[in-house]
């Protein structure tokens, strides 16, 4: 035994036996060290990838798809740092041969490298396939009504265009209760106003909907007024009359007034109380009075009235000579004239300084008819047409919606008057 293990070819066969088993265990090693890439290899994550959608957008919706997704790849540095680079790629989800209901499905991408390793996150997802419709709704402007000015209110708003069509799942657009536009502006609104609005789609708990909506942003017009309230005129009569003077009559001119205030302070008046100072009353004719403003009341129509008064003297011994004091020009004037009233029907009031873009139409006074009484010397109504008159409105910065406004009234001024309508009610639309 020791002569064979001293023999030369024994130790060349052992060596050349442990070379062998040497090799065949060193190259496993190294060939799965190749393929793990472990010389140059890197790890990277694309960030908000977009997703593609495949599917007939034409009759379906499809949600539950997210917009992007995170790509995680890892191979070779060189082909990462291209890939990066070059964004070439696809990441998707086919849904083509989906039928209508709820999936799971797989985000697949494409164009790639083979050499790389790919995973997305997430990789699967929960979608759902619905029937998609497409309705039109009715728009409902709004605006916060804390912004306005005190003693003033929202006549009316008005969107332009008055409707949108709003596109979704089926679903999404059963559920729709509420197509709002809201407009806002700086405290203490007072004019009327135009501005443009998003428009919101909500459902009942006023949350905003997943769906399309033409168009997106509308105009909005605003008609803010003035709380107002049109009463009768009653007079009282204050004080004494002169001695041997006796007052037949007070009739006020002004039958009504308009007055602006508060909405609380306005449902109090019935009537406008205005007292006259018979003592200062010496002979028959039409005089002014003054109006005091009633409590809550921040301003009238007018700041006074012309009040017709019908006074008889008893003529006696005692005061005849206080008469002939008086001057006699005055007194020959007023005795002479006599007191009478002209009345013109159907006289059309006229609108004044409207846009050209807008039309408007009379709610009241029908069709802007009134009738128009003059009061004055007989001689002079004897001689009045209806052309000494222009009856009219001003209706400039005025937009679409109903405008309540003053009738003015342009005519001789040794003459007083009274319409039948004293506030004409005005429809004002923008013509398409």
């Amino acid at each position: 035994m020791d002569k064979l293990i001293e023999s030369p070819w024994f130790l060349r066969i052992t060596a050349l036996t442990l070379a062998m088993l040497l090799f065949f265990t060193v190259q496993p090693k190294e060939k799965d060290s190749s393929d793990g890439f472990s010389s140059g290899t890197q790890a990277d994550v694309l960030h908000n990838v977009p997703v593609q959608v495949y599917y007939d957008d034409e009759s379906l919706i499809v949600t539950g798809v997210p917009k992007t997704v995170d790509v995680t790849i890892k191979g070779p540095m060189a082909i990462v740092l291209q890939t990066k680079a070059v964004s070439d790629y696809t990441v998707f989800v086919d849904l083509r041969k989906q039928t209508i209901g709820e999936h799971k499905v797989t985000i697949q991408h494409e164009n790639f490298s083979d050499k790389l390793s790919v995973q997305i996150d997430p990789s699967t997802i929960d979608i759902s396939i619905e029937e998609r419709v497409t309705r039109t709704f009715k728009i409902d402007p709004e605006i916060n009504e804390r912004l306005l000015a005190e003693d003033y209110y929202v006549k009316s708003m008005t969107a332009n265009p008055s409707t949108v069509t709003v596109t979704g799942a089926k679903s999404a657009v059963d559920s729709i209760s509420y197509v709002k536009a809201t407009v806002t502006g700086e405290q203490g609104l007072k004019s009327s106003f135009e501005q443009e609005a998003n428009v919101k789609i909500l459902d009942r708990d006023m949350n905003k909907l997943d769906v399309q909506v033409k168009p997106e942003k509308i105009k909005v017009n605003v008609d803010i007024g003035e709380y107002t309230k049109e009463v009768p005129v009653v007079l009282n009569q204050k004080g004494t009359p002169g001695k041997d003077i006796t007052i037949k009559s007070l009739t006020p001119i002004t039958s009504k007034m308009t007055l602006f205030g508060s909405k609380a302070a306005l449902d109090k008046m019935e009537q406008l109380n205005v007292d006259v100072d018979v003592s200062k009353i010496k002979n028959s004719g039409i005089f002014k009075v003054s109006i005091d403003k009633p409590e809550g009341i921040s301003r009238l129509s007018d700041d006074s009235i012309k009040v017709q008064a019908v006074v008889e003297k008893n003529e006696s011994s005692t005061n005849e000579e206080a008469i002939k004091d008086e001057k006699q020009e005055t007194d020959q004037e007023e005795t002479s004239s006599t007191i009478g009233s002209k009345e013109f029907k159907n006289v059309p009031v006229d609108v004044r300084n409207l846009d050209e873009d807008y039309s408007s139409n009379f709610i009241t006074p029908k069709n802007g008819l009134v009738t128009l009484t003059v009061q004055g010397d007989e001689k002079e109504l004897a001689n009045l047409d209806i052309n000494d008159f222009d009856l009219y409105i001003e209706a400039a910065d005025k937009h679409n919606g109903n405008h309540k406004l003053p009738i003015q009234v342009d005519g001789p001024r040794n003459l007083t008057w009274s319409l039948s309508n004293n506030i004409a009610n005005l429809r004002i639309e923008r013509i398409s």
